[in-house]
């Protein structure tokens, strides 16, 4: 699998996402997934203090599992690992839990699940847009000062706070946000179930070509839309599917990647994934799996390289 540079590391594009771990996939599975995918030259594990709590709260089961593994399996120092903090309670999204002993509190816990002293990269999961930005990044400054963090971003946050942020650092002499972690796929999706969540848009894309700072995309698959729609059409989605991604314009987009199979001999899903690794800034897919099977295949889009034209004939982001 193809790598490129975040920060002063070299990061595989196709990072793998661990939402489902302890939840919906039990431990002996997630660790033959993570297996699968250091197998084909992954290296950059995205997990978060909240995940594997969605069906059941288990508190971090999702980073207890990773942590479990990377330690058996030996491997810490080869794992570029990516952790958030700072999620309301799953029972009131619209909590905030962004002041800096939640968010401490967080951290502390993330490092003890996952057996680490340190994470490449931490991610506030949201913002809170009644507090401070200042106040926020005091709080990151901590991680990085005291070596727990290599490196800070932010999830779902929009591109006018990003901004604030960053202004906010180089006016204080802090560290900048090094990345952003918004929802991003070439399927638009159009309607979140959880509104405290966020897409790329046309602002957000702007400000990353603007800057080159790096984005990692959550739902990068857009939970296998067009593949689900070219193999079973219609009847292949669900409700969820239907309501989060089904439109006009999405169904448009699945001839112009038939096109585009047809010049390269890529699958739909690589095709979707190769997708936004061609932006014209740093872009790391996030990909969950639930088979051994799923994860192999995304050595197909990992060394895949769409060109500007197939890039821009699929979905001009420039454009939105």
């Amino acid at each position: 699998m193809r790598k490129q540079a975040f920060g002063a590391c070299q990061v595989s594009v196709i990072g793998f996402g661990t939402a489902d771990f302890g939840g919906k996939l039990p431990e002996g599975l997630a660790r033959e997934l993570m297996d699968a995918y250091m197998a084909i030259g992954g290296n950059f594990i995205d997990t978060a203090r909240v995940y594997g709590d969605f069906v059941t709260p288990k508190n971090g089961e999702s980073e207890k599992i990773v942590g479990r593994w990377m330690e058996d399996r030996g491997n810490r120092d080869r794992i570029f690992l990516s952790t958030k903090g700072g999620h309301p309670p799953i029972t009131s999204l619209h909590t905030s839990r962004l002041n800096p002993e939640d968010v401490r509190g967080d951290m502390a816990a993330s490092l003890e699940d996952l057996r680490t002293d340190h994470v490449e990269i931490y991610w506030l999961h949201r913002d809170d847009e009644q507090q401070p930005v200042g106040r926020i990044m005091e709080t990151l400054q901590g991680f990085l000062e005291d070596g727990t963090a290599r490196m800070t971003g932010v999830s779902n946050w929009r591109p006018e706070r990003i901004r604030e942020a960053n202004a906010y650092a180089a006016a204080h002499g802090l560290t900048p946000l090094a990345a952003n972690q918004p929802q991003f796929s070439l399927a638009r999706q159009h309607f979140f179930l959880d509104n405290t969540t966020r897409g790329m848009d046309g602002e957000t894309w702007r400000m990353h070509a603007e800057t080159g700072m790096p984005c990692c995309c959550f739902s990068s698959q857009a939970h296998a839309y067009y593949t689900r729609l070219e193999k079973g059409g219609e009847a292949a989605l669900t409700d969820n599917l239907r309501k989060e991604f089904d439109s006009p314009a999405n169904r448009a987009v699945l001839e112009r990647i038939r096109k585009v199979r047809e010049e390269t001999g890529l699958s739909v899903g690589s095709i979707a994934l190769a997708w936004l690794t061609a932006q014209p800034f740093p872009a790391f897919p996030l990909a969950g799996a639930s088979r051994v099977e799923h994860v192999e295949a995304l050595r197909e889009a990992g060394d895949a390289v769409l060109t500007e034209s197939q890039r821009d004939f699929l979905r001009r982001m420039d454009a939105e």
